[in-house]
């Protein structure tokens, strides 16, 4: 068991979570939150009722990435290791709703026995009671490889034997798989001229996606892989948010061709597969997107390739057109960093490179509440070597790293107050919620 140190915000923090359990006549559980060590081949966890770190378990390499599974038990652990494995943590949550509240029961902590191996994984998908890990493969011109979509049935994970199929990418690419139901994927398309390899320019993001039923042998449904027309195609593909089964991606700017946008894939009153393309406002893109399933709109980055994205976007499926009011630059001109939106769907949490923790309102207008100093200011640069702060949300509060000084803060998404200041041993890093109790 790790001392911990709590500091500012100790005693409001027991008296709102006193205050919680008396309303519900119980004690209500916050979980536990994961985190990576930027030096050590390690994954911590601090258990958020104790704000005590319980558990450490060896991975293959430091600082290892997450990706969330769908029901929250399960965590996808990006070792970044050169066989390209995937790892599976037990978080030990469950969870039982009683309407106002969910009770969280505490059980043991495991990396799983079945580890997952391919060449390059990159994207990571869990909805529709699947879990999708999306094999990029090799650029085409250095060796042959294996791109592959391995897909798990969640419920079986933690099982000896977890129901596993795998999807054939037909060439490399930065692709996507996701599970929209009825046996039904939405499949990213490879980019002719990077798949064929004659092109070294050429960009492995896909141009655009086929729905395809995986009980009929992987027949098409629709497709919507047309680069001749907007709103049948994605080009230069780069994010993707779900909201109530209306799917969102981010694709390329508006240029000479003026069919930037982000492309809308759902189902209409028949079932049938249709597109819908929203014109980006201006000549910036999207290339990362977030949604809440409570919220009524998502929120992707806002930039130029190249440059830092800087500003945030704000986007309503069911609109016809966004807007220059639907962009939000960030405070200082700071690049976006890193980025969540609160579990009511209403607000957004950001954490820059300049070290302050902003919360903003996303509507009806974009409106900055709250401003934190969290941490010394940092490199946001993807790959950057020295260590990165990094921001989860569990429940209603936002927890940020700060490897440097060996701690972990909390800060409180409704009351916009700080909360508890754990010191931890080692250099956390990368952060992922387990729990939302309440």
């Amino acid at each position: 068991m790790q001392n911990i140190i709590l500091r500012a915000g100790l005693l409001s923090s027991l008296l709102a979570a006193s205050t919680l359990a008396q309303a519900h006549d119980h004690p209500v559980s916050r979980g536990r939150l994961i985190f990576a060590d930027h030096e050590k081949a390690e994954i911590g966890v601090l258990d958020l009722d104790s704000y005590e770190v319980t558990h450490r378990l060896p991975v293959p390499k430091a600082n290892p990435g997450f990706a969330p599974v769908e029901g929250g038990r399960y965590m996808v652990v990006k070792t970044n290791d050169q066989d390209g494995t995937l790892l599976v943590l037990d978080t030990g949550l469950t969870r039982e709703s009683h309407g106002d509240h969910v009770d969280i029961d505490k059980g043991a902590v495991r990396l799983l026995p079945t580890q997952f191996t391919g060449d390059k994984p990159a994207h990571v998908v869990s909805e529709h009671g699947w879990l999708a890990l999306f094999y990029d493969g090799q650029r085409p011109w250095e060796r042959k490889s294996d791109p592959k979509a391995v897909l798990i049935e969640t419920d079986t994970l933690g099982s000896d034997k977890p129901k596993v199929d795998v999807w054939k990418s037909p060439a490399p690419q930065h692709g996507i798989a996701i599970p929209v139901g009825k046996d039904e994927w939405i499949l990213s398309v490879p980019n002719p001229a990077y798949a064929k390899g004659d092109d070294q320019k050429a960009s492995s993001r896909p141009n655009g996606f086929e729905v395809l039923n995986r009980g009929q042998g992987w027949k098409q449904v629709a497709s919507f892989n047309d680069v001749s027309k907007a709103d049948r195609s994605c080009k230069l593909f780069h994010g993707h948010a779900a909201l109530k089964d209306v799917h969102a991606f981010g694709c390329n700017a508006q240029g000479a061709e003026k069919d930037g946008g982000i492309l809308i894939l759902q189902r209409d009153a028949k079932s049938a597969w249709t597109s819908s393309k929203l014109a980006y406002p201006d000549e910036r893109r999207t290339s990362t997107i977030k949604a809440q399933a409570t919220g009524r709109f998502m929120v992707g980055n806002y930039g130029t390739d190249g440059r830092p994205y800087d500003a945030l976007l704000r986007i309503d499926p069911a609109v016809k057109a966004l807007t220059g009011a639907d962009a939000f630059v960030v405070p200082g001109n700071q690049p976006v960093c890193q980025f969540e939106i609160t579990p009511d769907g209403k607000r957004v949490a950001n954490l820059t490179p300049d070290g302050k923790f902003r919360v903003y309102e996303i509507a009806p207008t974009w409106k900055e509440v709250a401003s934190f100093d969290a941490v010394s200011a940092f490199d946001c640069a993807y790959g950057a070597p020295t260590p990165t702060p990094n921001l989860a949300i569990v429940g209603d509060s936002a927890f940020i790293s700060d490897p440097i000084n060996h701690r972990i803060r909390e800060f409180h998404l409704n009351t916009l107050k700080q909360g508890l200041d754990a010191k931890v041993d080692g250099m956390p890093a990368n952060l992922a919620g387990g729990g939302n109790g309440g």
